[in-house]
């Protein structure tokens, strides 16, 4: 089967995109950029490269894998809009997790834990455990505090951090905790592991049509959340 896959989630400029064979013999070509650009003027020049380096064609695609969210709100739609038009004619779909594309990252054995800045101290996350190179989820996506994160990785012991979120969280991290940090390839959004994550879903049954598929927010916009806070001032005036 060949997929491809891309990643836009990030709040930095970092976009990824990957085509990957899922054969008897795995074959991929990854295409990453973090240049400053904007995702919407990188992901397609990204798309056509990691094709035809596959010496592909976006007709040769059997199955799109998108990081559907948490993360950038912009970033996240600009993936989500991209592949509901290049499936648009009927070829299946996977909504992947982004913590979870991001923990593919990690080939540890052990505790997982990737960390995407959510602004305000607060962190896209969950956990998981790579258990005889097997990835096992242990909470579901969620928004959390630096705070809430350090109280309970204390109770794992070790962790292996992931996400562009790491360094961030490790500046606020006051726990006891055993943390490691990531290498420069684990920290960032990676398209490979997308396509990693969304075969392993295909295989379960997961896929969607172009339609279903959608962004997966866990918290509103920050203009909405500002918003909210200066009404919720003015009326408390």
């Amino acid at each position: 089967m060949l997929i491809l896959a891309i990643d836009t989630t990030a709040l930095t400029a970092t976009a990824a995109a990957a085509i990957y064979e899922n054969g008897e013999i795995k074959k991929y070509s990854l295409a990453t950029v973090n240049n400053g650009l904007t995702h919407s003027e990188t992901l397609f020049p990204l798309i056509d490269n990691a094709l035809s380096l596959m010496g592909k064609s976006v007709k040769d695609v059997e199955l799109f894998g998108v990081s559907a969210g948490p993360g950038s709100f912009t970033g996240v739609r600009i993936g989500v809009a991209a592949v509901k038009g290049l499936a648009f004619d009927g070829r299946p779909t996977v909504a992947v997790s982004a913590p979870e594309a991001l923990a593919e990252n990690i080939g540890a054995e052990g505790v997982i834990c990737p960390l995407m800045d959510a602004r305000r101290g607060v962190f896209y996350n969950a956990m998981f455990r790579r258990e005889n190179g097997v990835l096992f989820r242990l909470t579901p996506d969620r928004a959390i505090s630096a705070e809430e994160l350090s109280a309970e990785i204390e109770g794992y012991g070790t962790v292996y951090l992931c996400g562009d979120g790491a360094a961030l969280y490790q500046s606020l991290h006051k726990g006891e905790g055993k943390v490691v940090p990531p290498s420069v390839s684990e920290r960032c959004q990676n398209a490979l592991s997308v396509a990693s994550v969304a075969a392993r879903m295909w295989e379960q049954g997961q896929t969607l049509s172009s339609a279903e598929l959608a962004p997966i927010y866990l918290r509103k916009p920050q203009a909405e959340r500002e918003r909210e806070e200066r009404l919720k001032k003015e009326e408390n005036k």
